[in-house]
């Protein structure tokens, strides 16, 4: 696939997944896909690997111990195989966390993508709240962020 099919791709989405706005930018051949309850997914065509990675910010961890929080995010990408790939990594030191997955374009479809876009956005939201909860205890214990939280399992396959 190449940037104009890639384009044409993500205008047929548009109708599919209705979001707020899809604002491309060739030069850096990306789009911004604003979805609602303001969350925002980053897609780039990486056309060398010939696929599309989608990037979601979900918010910066609390200041303090983030050991507890920090070793979910390992466990979530050791669990490719159950996340489909999904990935977290952090945009730098005390940066914020961001929800990865890498999509390949061979044969991709408006309506298999407008899926994958919606259930990565059903997944970050999931994250953005998980982070913004411990964010609201900040001296809580580092296991208070994950009391409420399924077994980590369960919530891989049902979120991820």
């Amino acid at each position: 696939m190449n940037f104009p099919q890639v384009t044409s791709l993500l205008a047929q989405v548009g109708p599919i997944l209705n979001p707020l706005e899809i604002e491309a930018s060739e030069p850096l051949r990306t789009w911004a896909i604003s979805m609602p309850e303001d969350l925002a997914v980053l897609v780039q065509f990486d056309e060398a690997k010939n696929c599309l990675v989608l990037a979601s910010e979900l918010g910066a961890p609390p200041p303090g111990d983030r050991t507890a929080l920090y070793e979910i995010l390992l466990q979530i990408n050791f669990h490719w195989d159950t996340t489909g790939g999904t990935r977290m990594a952090i945009n730098g030191p005390g940066g914020e966390i961001v929800q990865v997955y890498e999509i390949g374009t061979d044969g991709l479809e408006a309506t298999r993508l407008s899926a994958i876009l919606s259930s990565f956005a059903a997944g970050a939201k999931a994250w953005r709240e998980l982070i913004q909860r411990r964010a609201a205890t900040p001296g809580s214990p580092p296991d208070a962020a994950t009391e409420s939280m399924p077994d980590l399992q369960t919530f891989l396959q049902n979120r991820c």
